[in-house]
């Protein structure tokens, strides 16, 4: 076996046909307005909740007359759940309108993500030979994946940036022949 034979190392090692010709396809990674628009309505239901709930607590505690310990209790857990509903209604307006702006574009020349919003930007670039790791992690109920560039910078995505991040960190995989490895 000759030194010919064994592939080159480096970012650019294992680069074949088949890598080449899913990198010559532009995609533009990014969430659906429908599902953005649908996360962004969980506020509203979330305000109708808390109307409700405020209605159940002046049930539960008018009149003072028929007042228990039961109905006092009650009344508690009607607040508890007004509270949670009170800090639903910023969040998912937030999650839904922020996730309405990331976008990913993969091109020949590389990865370019724009994971932040309109008033902060925040962008990088990373060409395709630059990037040398891939990694994801699930805890519990959110994905998380990390793309790491040779100079130390970095691109993070999770289930609250994009509806289906496995799916895009695979396409960012099979652009650079990289596995995706845990962290």
């Amino acid at each position: 076996m000759s030194t010919a034979e064994f592939t080159a190392a480096g970012p650019a090692a294992g680069i074949n046909s088949q890598i080449e010709s899913n990198r010559a396809q532009p995609v533009v990674f990014r969430n659906s307005k429908f599902l953005c628009w649908f996360t962004m309505s969980g506020s509203f239901f979330a305000a109708i909740m808390a109307i409700c709930s405020i209605l159940m607590i002046v049930a539960m505690l008018f009149p003072f007359s028929d007042l228990t310990s039961d109905r006092g209790w009650i009344a508690v857990k009607w607040a508890l759940s007004l509270v949670a509903m009170l800090v639903m209604i910023p969040w998912f307006w937030k999650l839904g309108r922020n996730m309405a702006g990331y976008e990913v574009r993969l091109d020949h020349n590389g990865a370019n993500f724009n994971l932040g919003t309109k008033t902060k930007a925040s962008e990088l670039f990373l060409p395709w030979d630059d990037i040398s790791a891939i990694k994801g992690r699930r805890n519990a109920n959110v994905q998380q994946f990390v793309v790491y560039g040779v100079d130390g910078s970095t691109a993070t995505f999770t289930s609250y940036t994009f509806f289906r991040p496995k799916k895009l960190a695979r396409l960012i995989a099979a652009r650079t022949g990289l596995a995706i490895t845990k962290f």
